[in-house]
């Protein structure tokens, strides 16, 4: 059997035992490594007497179900986190394209499938288990995770990966980091997106225990890192954002974390170089997608320029596209970590990628003098405004330099004479006024990527990873 992920934690839980695995920040449930690898072996028991091919799971795993992930990698047959926030048409959709048998658990009733009476260790309250045969049987090429992009670009790609791929992409955070089996590691982002599933390989694979703190918010983010003396966390860019005024207004609350790192959309230079000051850990941040997993890597240090997100890592070669004459073009990336393609798509996956086997990543950027990525958005994102190309990364990082600011998304507008008009969309902690918003433009941005459009929102429309749903702010200001 091909199982090294499996293998390798159950090898360090056998030396580890009594020691905390996971630790559930929101109940105080735990389970120790002995605990998990119990559960895990009866979970691929019950798994294996229904000779499943795959186990979906439609919300968050809790303490409880966590199990089941581990059951999956012992058994070679695949793990599908979902988001449980999708229509259950966007579900059902996915879950036809699955391989079959598949076990369905589910944190939310699904009408259309008959409940499936499970052993009564495993019924658990809240927690909804469903069979169903699903339409493609299962082969020796069944992925171990399979991870749904976010669908900013339209339909969420299907990222599939082996055991191998998962482990080498582990290894490789638990080197750049220097991850110890000291660590308290914090993970306040969902299993179905690739950052969660990160903190819970890293920490089991290292031997450390995970404080799960999810869903996320300030007040059980900032108890969670001072009651269980956090040590590293990697938040999304957009958690940052949120937690940015209390950090800035209380920076010791930090002061148990050795590293920090940030990821997902690159933070503003100005709130990285208050982080900086304040800071007595190690502040890096990564630029990566699902697809490609850490690309670019920098530690920033005090009084150093932040607005760049590093070099390639080891293991990584990162290339820009550059077309016709421009200082900028579509980043590209060839790595030893890539995923093993789109699920049932491979059409789409061999689009994806270069005659000569880099990854187009659908983001703009360019190198600096040093060699270091400077990131410009996304290519479906940027739009000429009077024959002029706008990237929409630049102005938001602008306008976020503002402390009543809370957050803001950039787009293009159609206009028949400037072929599009910029439209600023924005959020904040308190009152500000447009006139301010429009003064602090003209002093900071060339007059083209002035806003000609101001839309203040109680809070955005979101993607299920977090992001604004920019398509969606597009379409409504569109249509008036």
């Amino acid at each position: 059997m091909i199982r090294p992920l499996w293998d390798l934690f159950a090898k360090i839980a056998l030396h580890k035992k009594d020691k905390l695995a996971i630790i559930d920040a929101i109940t105080g449930s735990t389970l120790t490594y002995s605990e998990l690898v119990e559960k895990s072996s009866d979970c691929a028991n019950t798994l294996a007497k229904y000779d499943v091919s795959t186990v979906a799971f439609i919300g968050e795993p809790v303490i409880r179900t966590i199990p089941f992930i581990l059951a999956c990698a012992k058994l070679e047959i695949c793990f599908v986190p979902l988001n449980e926030n999708e229509t259950e048409t966007t579900l059902l959709d996915v879950l036809s394209q699955l391989p079959g048998p598949i076990m369905i658990i589910s944190t939310k009733i699904l009408k259309d499938f008959q409940r499936f009476d499970i052993p009564s260790k495993f019924k658990f309250s809240g927690i909804n288990i469903y069979l169903l045969d699903g339409v493609h049987e299962c082969n020796n090429e069944v992925p171990f995770i399979i991870t749904h992009s976010s669908g900013s670009t339209g339909k969420p790609k299907a990222v599939s990966f082996t055991q191998t791929t998962k482990l080498k992409r582990t290894l490789q955070s638990i080197k750049l980091f220097n991850i110890s089996d000291h660590e308290m590691v914090l993970s306040a982002s969902p299993m179905h997106h690739s950052l969660g599933q990160r903190h819970f390989l890293i920490t089991l694979i290292s031997g450390a225990t995970l404080v799960k703190a999810y869903p996320f918010n300030v007040t059980t983010w900032v108890n969670t890192v001072k009651d269980y003396q956090i040590t590293f966390t990697i938040p999304v860019s957009t958690h940052l954002k949120i937690l940015k005024p209390t950090l800035i207004d209380n920076p010791k609350i930090l002061s148990s974390l050795r590293c920090l790192v940030t990821s997902s959309a690159p933070a503003e230079a100005e709130f990285k170089n208050i982080l900086l000051n304040a800071l007595n850990c190690e502040f890096w941040e990564i630029y990566g997608m699902t697809e490609t997993a850490c690309a670019t890597a920098v530690r920033y240090t005090k009084g150093q320029n932040t607005a760049h997100l590093g070099k390639s890592i080891k293991g990584t070669t990162l290339r820009i596209n550059y077309e016709d004459n421009q200082n900028y073009g579509e980043i590209e990336i060839m790595s030893d970590c890539i995923c093993d393609g789109y699920w049932g798509d491979m059409q789409l996956w061999h689009k994806s990628q270069t005659s000569d086997g880099y990854f187009r990543t659908g983001d703009l950027g360019t190198l600096d003098s040093d060699g270091q990525l400077v990131y410009l958005g996304r290519t479906n994102e940027s739009f000429e405004s009077g024959g002029l190309l706008i990237f929409p990364a630049n102005i938001e990082r602008i306008f976020a330099e503002i402390p009543e600011i809370t957050d803001c998304a950039v787009f293009g507008i159609p206009n028949k004479i400037f072929g599009h008009i910029v439209c600023l969309a924005y959020t904040t902690n308190g009152h500000i006024c447009q006139r301010d918003l429009i003064t602090h433009a003209r002093r900071k941005l060339p007059k083209h990527h002035w806003p000609a459009k101001l839309i203040h929102y109680d809070c955005f429309p979101m993607l299920p990873s977090g992001k604004i749903n920019k398509q969606l702010l597009i379409k409504h200001q569109s249509n008036f």
